[in-house]
């Protein structure tokens, strides 16, 4: 307890030196560091986030309530960078005469150290600029008058501690004023028609508060409508409004006007480009190849379906039926914005194009209202090999493994693509029968690889159904794939070896944007166990453990799988994202329901069980139901949380009596609960007597929460809390503690933690140090941290995790 005392002790210190460095020691003589801004709104509710960034000077960023961005800054001494800049300078000059007089260009100096810390690292005080402050008011208040508040009035005050300075910003609301009626004009009979159909669903309606942003949103709406009826030239400026202030006691009558902006010229809208509506002439789709300077290529050109495709060579590199089978528009249609949307963004997302660009031109048309359609395809690379190779730290056990890959973009023209890929490794792996992985083996040991793994893989992927689905049942719009998995996975460990056949047959579509299925009718896992050592025959002997006997003898999983997929992340950088991941997985059933039809046969083993077999090996059957929600919150462009709940349960059934152990749950490791190893932790408050014994269950519940932060550079941090365990839903007795009852929030783990994170845009390396804050095995009374008698080594209770990519 002392040792721990003295930790504790250390770290306090360390925080209250860093909080107690002057933050103003950078700030002018005469000014004031903004510590703080304050907004309180009298009146109606509003969203004081808004507010908030609204004003113009912010102070300095906090992480975890210390100002480190701004610390980095001051450390560096002024004066000291100065001379250091000088000499840097003069040194660059004389180089650059001799650079001059050989006929070399110039070359300017870096930062020095002190500029780096500031300009890079660091974030300048916020010195307190009054005349911002004004501004900022005045802002807050135009804020309000565009929400509808035009009675609005805003003031601010200035509080002072020393060299700092706090700023209060008071507005009040006044009365709001809503919109009595809303009305359309426009000069065109048509688009008034359509107004007329479609205004049931506007944006702006009697009785609401007026909002400056709601009738932006408006003239999106309307811009919207109209060029999905046709008008390819419509766009949001044609619409503007009237606002009349003057009709009663804080009232509005708004009138809407499409019509062209004034410009010198007429602001009628009826016969003009952005008041008619076009139908498509001519498409034409070019896939020539990207022509090389000096190079020429022969291009020859075919009319099917009325669509025009220009090409190289004798025939074009895509079937023209499978590449129109990702344009949703033809010759003669009337133009529709979402087909031009959607067609842009299928043929995206079948990765075979290096760029898509649609173009639309009037100018060459018999008629006025037609327009002729450009499709340029520039193909990508139709084949390529790849060759990675990374290292693994599993649990303290170094490991190394590469990859060799070949890609085949455009499969027999038809735009699938085929990857056969084979990946081997290397990994330093515990005997499960050495014992104790902290007392038997030494980190020389743990270097020593003993486990190979060679594993090839052949995927294929279809951009459409393949059968038995009757197409015509889905919209082509939902991007409908087909994708076929094969793969071999051997594994050669201390106490087994281990064989895995894998055949997957499954489809994809898109519901909406964010919303994603995937339906794998046939899943078919293959797994045999053909070597056993001696000594791991024994230990299952002695161990009289009918799960892990299981856990280690053939087996067949034949199911389905079902995943529904949710994520509101776009490209555009956003405040709130959310992500959901839910699966639904049967293994057996069919089978086992069908099994007296089949003709299979049935074993009845030495405890007197019965079970169908197939080819002589037990198949698997159960029901597994898991979920994935997230929520990622971004606090400003340097930091931002993410949260994660995980759950989920499988039923094993009759013909199985345990979960598969590839199906089976586990926690910890680099993507879990991070203060323990994976699988190291669980059943329940089960305390297994070996390290290196596999820990698994059939229920499973976790919760995570990080703070995220840039620290310096491409360098990130973060704090992180993980909660969570494993059960079996029946207690085992060859495992006290290890079923779920209603004590289960007290079996609950905890691991706390930090994180170092080297962020190079296309891949992040990311290591997390876990502390076992709280841990379940122990008796009641001993299980949080500062409970025990303090017998443990430090690095008992610490975990090192190497990972790559964020943990969610």
């Amino acid at each position: 307890m002392h040792i721990r005392a003295a930790h504790i002790t250390l770290l306090l210190a360390c925080w209250a030196a860093w909080t107690g460095c002057d933050p103003t020691k950078r700030v002018p003589q005469g000014k004031h560091l903004l510590v703080k801004n304050k907004v309180q709104v009298q009146g109606q509710s509003v969203d004081r986030e808004e507010l908030r960034n609204i004003i113009k000077q912010k102070p300095n960023k906090k992480i975890l309530g210390l100002r480190f961005y701004l610390t980095m800054y001051n450390l560096p001494n002024p004066d000291r960078v100065a001379r250091k800049k000088a000499r840097k300078l003069t040194k660059n000059e004389a180089r650059n005469e001799k650079r001059a007089a050989k006929g070399k260009a110039a070359k300017y100096p870096g930062r020095t150290f002190g500029e780096w810390m500031q300009e890079v690292v660091g974030e300048a005080p916020t010195v307190l600029d009054s005349s911002l402050t004004a501004r900022s008011t005045e802002q807050l208040v135009l804020y309000l008058k565009r929400k509808g508040y035009f009675d609005a009035t805003g003031t601010d005050t200035t509080t002072f501690s020393g060299r700092k300075a706090s700023v209060g910003y008071r507005l009040d609301t006044g009365k709001p004023y809503l919109l009595r009626n809303v009305t359309y004009t426009v000069d065109d009979p048509q688009m008034e028609r359509y107004m007329e159909e479609t205004w049931a669903g506007r944006k702006v309606k009697a009785g609401d508060r007026f909002d400056a942003d709601v009738l932006d949103k408006e003239r999106e709406r309307v811009s919207g409508v109209m060029r999905e009826l046709g008008y390819l030239y419509f766009n949001k400026n044609l619409v503007a409004y009237e606002a009349d202030t003057t009709v009663g006691d804080h009232q509005v009558d708004l009138k809407l006007r499409i019509e062209r902006p004034r410009t010198g010229r007429s602001k009628r809208i009826r016969g003009t480009p952005e008041g008619r509506i076009y139908h498509v002439n001519d498409v034409t789709i070019d896939i020539t190849e990207r022509v090389e300077k000096g190079i020429a290529l022969r291009i020859d050109s075919l009319n099917y379906r009325d669509f025009s495709f220009r090409f190289n060579g004798d025939k074009p590199l895509l079937r023209p039926r499978a590449l129109l089978t990702s344009v949703f528009f033809k010759p003669g249609d009337r133009y529709q914005q979402s087909m031009n949307d959607l067609t842009f963004r299928r043929l995206t997302n079948l990765r075979v194009f290096d760029r898509v660009d649609i173009n639309y031109d009037s100018t060459s048309t018999r008629a006025d209202d037609e327009v002729n359609c450009r499709i340029r395809l520039i193909p990508a690379k139709r084949q390529s090999f790849s060759v990675e190779g990374y290292g693994t730290n599993r649990g303290g056990f170094l490991g190394t493994s590469f990859s060799l890959a070949y890609r085949h973009r455009n499969l027999l023209r038809t735009m699938g693509s085929v990857q056969a890929k084979i990946v081997v490794g290397l990994e330093a792996q515990q005997s499960i029968t050495q014992g104790n992985i902290e007392t038997t083996t030494t980190s020389a040991e743990r270097s020593v690889f003993n486990t190979i793994e060679i594993g090839p893989e052949i995927t294929l992927r279809f951009p459409q159904f393949l059968l038995p689905i009757a197409r015509e049942r889905f919209a082509r719009s939902s991007y409908p794939r087909t994708n076929i998995v094969s793969l071999y996975n051997l594994q050669q460990r201390p106490d087994y070896n281990r064989s895995l056949l894998k055949f997957t047959f499954g489809y994809e579509w898109n519901e909406t944007l964010a919303k994603t299925w995937m339906v794998n009718p046939i899943e078919v896992n293959v797994i045999r166990i053909p070597f056993r050592s001696p000594e791991f025959e024994e230990y299952l002997r002695s161990a009289n453990d009918p799960v892990l006997t299981d856990s280690y003898t053939d087996h067949l999983i034949i199911g389905s799988r079902i995943m529904y997929t949710w994520n509101t992340q776009q490209s555009l950088p956003q405040r709130d994202v959310f992500f959901l991941r839910a699966f639904l997985e049967t293994s057996g059933n069919t089978i086992r329901a069908l099994s007296p039809l089949l003709g299979l046969n049935e074993v009845t083993d030495s405890t007197g069980t019965s079970f169908y077999t197939i080819a002589g090996v037990r198949y698997a059957q159960f029901v597994k139901l898991d979920g994935d929600f997230r929520y990622y919150r971004r606090i400003h462009e340097r930091s931002g949380m993410a949260f994660r709940l995980s759950g989920g349960v499988g039923v094993p059934l009759s013909n199985l009596n345990v979960l598969p152990f590839e199906t089976s749950y586990f926690v910890g490791g680099a993507n879990g609960l991070r203060a323990w190893q994976a699988r190291s932790l669980g059943p329940g408050s089960f305390r297994a007597p070996l390290v290196a014994f596999d820990r698994i269950g059939e229920l499973r519940m976790e919760a995570n929460a990080e703070y995220r932060f840039n620290l310096i550079g491409f360098f990130e941090s973060a704090f992180f809390v993980d909660v969570g365990n494993i059960w079996y839903l029946r207690e085992d007795d060859n495992r006290p503690g290890s079923g779920f009852s209603s004590s289960f929030l007290s079996e609950l783990a905890i691991g706390t933690g930090l994180g170092l994170r080297l962020n190079f845009d296309f891949f992040l390396v990311r290591f997390d140090l876990g502390l076992q804050t709280k841990d379940p095995s122990y008796a009641p009374g001993q299980r949080w941290l500062w409970e025990r008698n303090g017998d443990e080594r430090g690095t008992q209770l610490l975990n090192l995790n190497l990972g790559i990519g964020y943990p969610f």
